[in-house]
């Protein structure tokens, strides 16, 4: 052998592969291969001394590699290695001149010992083999002096024939140990052969190395039981009693028989340790909290832990050999099991199963493949965990979270609203306070109808969120006018908040002439209205607002200025965060993330600068609008000569009147119904060119009253008016009933307009 020994490790797995190979180099010579072909290939290039060898590979296992490896030089040691191996398996390794058998995970000083001890009979075969050659030598040279060395012959030919029986023996006891893998049975059977066919007074094996040593003596034999350098015991024969002596070639026989025996014990040792870890794994099976089963080639059952038990209700003799479907939807485990031959190594999904008793459970499933040395789909073992119960808690959870972020959502749609009904109530006191001045009702006017608009765009973000409403086209802004709407809509808290604390607050507007955008009024005013009173909360000693706009090659710049606290790096990191607030619990934490997401839909974007103590300024960017941005143009509304006999059917008296004095007031006849009953007894086929109707309505809803009209008269329009929007599944009842379009409250006089024309037209 080299003075560094050379070892080969053998793993198509590259981590146990590696993790050797960084062990092993510095003290050995080490190759490694990832197949048992590239093994075979190594071989005779790198002249191992000693292969470690995993027993489970693809294509070529590693008894198979084994095999040939001796073949090809039975003096090299091959230790087999594996996470998992059955006792046939151990045997035929063990058959095929393996010299040792290792069981993932081992330690390192595991690992070591068997290194030395298989390099140890390494060298001792070499020697062994150098030493037969020897005597291959001297029989060569004998057997030239045959006709001087008759008598000689004569007595080598006796002696051969003793050999030949005393082989015979050797062959009878051997086999009748390789049938005992029982370390009881295997002491048992050698000492009674023994005794049977030599006669000896006694025979016995001490497997206790460290006990007193027995002397042999002419009566007696004393053999060690040793695997390499490891003592296990001792063979002891003793004709004591009888006093017969034991020859010289009994001894010969005895000394061989010991060698077998130590082979037999250390595979007993070794069957003793599978046979311990198959308890061990089928007691950690039975204990687990899981269900265990295992399914066959054909999808029956072959194994059921009683976890299984617990969670489908099914004893295990009960569905031994059922199919595995009675438990799992055909079409799931199918497609799983698709995966699984086609190399996967695992599948995980959940359904819905049913226990013995009917009852429903929801189950978590994990299907693995049980493979054969070729790597063939042998079975399939599946682990099932009930996850009912856990479900259950999630659905409550999941519930609970849903009522907070509903509460919190209801927080900061309140606190728009109190917004605009802050600038409503405000200018309205002051307009019935001043009535004699036109100037100032028209402009409270005028901020009034806007802060309504405002309420009726926050309403419509609800819908179209809640998805009961379709999402309204962007349209032609005017930046500065946004602006300047935004300060009137918050100029009544401004002025309060300077009389309750009698402050200064100063405003300063410096707005640039800039170009329109695309966008919706509404939000865009809702961003600035959050923005201005966020920085009045943040003078409460006073201060200046600047707000200004100017515009680059491709965007408008609207800025936000105080002059206030300022705020912190960590807050500004987090100012955009849905629910977060420095207020407490006056604040809700919506404003500016709404305001966030307002403007990333509008295509811009915003960022926020500040110093403690010194103020905050928001920047807003805007992408200008262009022409090949505006996709389509919102008709402009016109009052055309055409004329109509309108239903107004509309169970609330004021909306129904509102809407009544629209269209009258451009010349259409109107007739007005309370209720859906009240319609029916109004309509006649010819008597009207179209119907508006409300959807929620006491008694008969609007639904209902389309079906009965539809069914007088096929063509005549009819145009819907919802507060509450309409869902998903309505818009298809909606074609079913021919009526193409909707109108969402509040109702907008040139919507109203538009869509009478619209309807008349057709």
């Amino acid at each position: 052998m080299p003075e560094r020994p050379r070892i080969m490790v053998v793993d198509d797995q590259l981590g146990p592969r590696e993790s050797l190979r960084m062990i092993l180099k510095p003290n050995y010579e080490v190759a490694t291969a990832d197949s048992g072909e590239a093994a075979l290939e190594t071989l005779p290039k790198f002249r191992p001394d000693l292969v470690f060898m995993d027993i489970k590979m693809p294509t070529l296992d590693g008894v198979e590699v084994l095999r040939r490896i001796k073949a090809e030089d039975p003096s090299i040691e091959v230790v087999m290695i594996t996470a998992y191996a059955s006792l046939d398996t151990v045997r035929s390794a063990l058959t095929h001149g393996a010299f040792e058998y290792l069981i993932k995970p081992f330690n390192r000083k595991d690992l070591e010992d068997i290194v030395h001890r298989a390099l140890n009979r390494r060298r001792e075969q070499l020697g062994a083999r150098s030493e037969v050659a020897r005597l291959a030598r001297q029989m060569q040279f004998l057997a030239a002096k045959t006709q001087e060395l008759q008598e000689a012959a004569q007595q080598e030919a006796n002696e051969h024939a003793l050999r030949v029986v005393q082989l015979q023996i050797l062959r009878v006891v051997s086999s009748a140990m390789l049938s005992r893998l029982d370390l009881g049975e295997l002491t048992q059977v050698i000492t009674e052969q023994l005794r049977a066919g030599f006669g000896y007074d006694a025979v016995s094996i001490l497997l206790d190395p460290d006990g007193p040593q027995p002397v042999e003596g002419p009566h007696s034999f004393v053999g060690p039981i040793q695997v390499d350098s490891e003592l296990l015991g001792h063979l002891v024969v003793s004709n004591g009693p009888s006093a017969r002596p034991i020859d010289k070639l009994e001894r010969e026989l005895l000394k061989m028989l010991s060698e077998h025996v130590a082979i037999a014990i250390r595979n007993s040792r070794l069957y003793g340790e599978i046979a311990d870890t198959k308890r061990y794994l089928e007691r950690l099976i039975n204990s687990a909290g899981e269900a265990i089963i295992s399914v066959d080639t054909v999808d029956r059952i072959v194994a059921w832990n009683p976890a299984a038990e617990r969670i489908f209700r099914y004893r295990r003799e009960e569905l031994m050999q059922e199919p595995v479907l009675r438990l799992f939807p055909i079409a799931t485990y199918e497609e799983a099991k698709a995966s699984l031959r086609a190399g996967e190594q695992a599948q995980a999904f959940e359904v819905m199963s049913q226990r013995k008793d009917g009852a429903p459970i929801r189950v978590g499933v994990t299907l693995s493949a049980l493979t054969d040395q070729h790597g063939a789909l042998q079975g399939i073992l599946a682990i099932v965990r009930d996850v009912t119960a856990q479900h259950e808690m999630e659905a409550h959870m999941l519930q609970s979270e849903k009522l907070t972020a509903l509460g919190q959502l209801a927080g900061g749609i309140a606190h728009d609203f109190n917004n605009l009904l802050q600038s409503i109530l405000g200018y309205s006191q002051i307009a019935l306070r001043q009535l004699d001045s036109p100037e100032i009702v028209r402009r409270g006017l005028t901020v009034i109808e806007t802060a309504a608009n405002d309420g009726a765009e926050t309403v419509r973000r609800i819908q179209e969120f809640a998805r009961l409403r379709p999402d309204e086209e962007f349209v032609p802004v005017e930046p500065n006018r946004v602006v300047e709407e935004a300060v009137a809509i918050t100029r009544p808290r401004w002025e309060q908040r300077k009389e309750e604390r009698r402050i200064q607050l100063d405003l300063t507007l410096n707005l640039a002439p800039v170009p329109s955008i695309l966008g919706r009024p509404a939000e865009l005013r809702e961003v600035l209205t959050n923005m201005i009173l966020n920085a009045i909360d943040a003078m409460p000693d006073g201060g200046r607002l600047t707000l200004g706009t100017r515009a680059t090659d491709d965007h408008v710049i609207v800025t936000v200025a105080d002059t206030g606290a300022g705020i912190s790096e960590e807050v500004r990191r987090r100012i955009f965060d849905p629910f977060f607030t420095t207020k407490g619990e006056a604040g809700t934490g919506l404003g500016l993330s709404v305001s966030y997401g307002i403007v990333s839909r509008h295509g811009g974007d915003i960022r926020v600068e500040s110093v403690e103590g010194q103020g905050t300024t928001f920047t807003i960017r805007l992408p200008i609008l262009s022409t090949g941005r505006l996709t389509a143009e919102r008709l402009t509304d016109k009052l055309t000569a055409k004329k109509g006999r309108i239903l107004m059917v509309e169970d609330d008296r004021q909306v129904q009147s509102v809407l009544a004095e629209m269209l009258r007031g451009v010349g259409h006849s109107v007739t007005q119904a309370r209720s859906g009953d009240e319609a029916l007894r109004s309509f006649k086929p010819g008597a009207f060119d179209m119907i508006f109707t409300d959807l929620g309505m006491p008694g008969m809803s609007g639904w209902e009253v389309s079906e009965r009209i539809r069914a007088l008269d096929s063509a005549i329009p009819i145009v819907f008016i919802t507060g509450w929007g309409l869902r998903e599944e309505d818009w298809g009842r909606l074609r079913e009933l021919g009526i193409q379009r909707c109108l969402f409250k509040p109702v907008k006089p040139s919507d109203l307009y538009h869509v009478v024309q619209e309807q008349l037209s057709r």
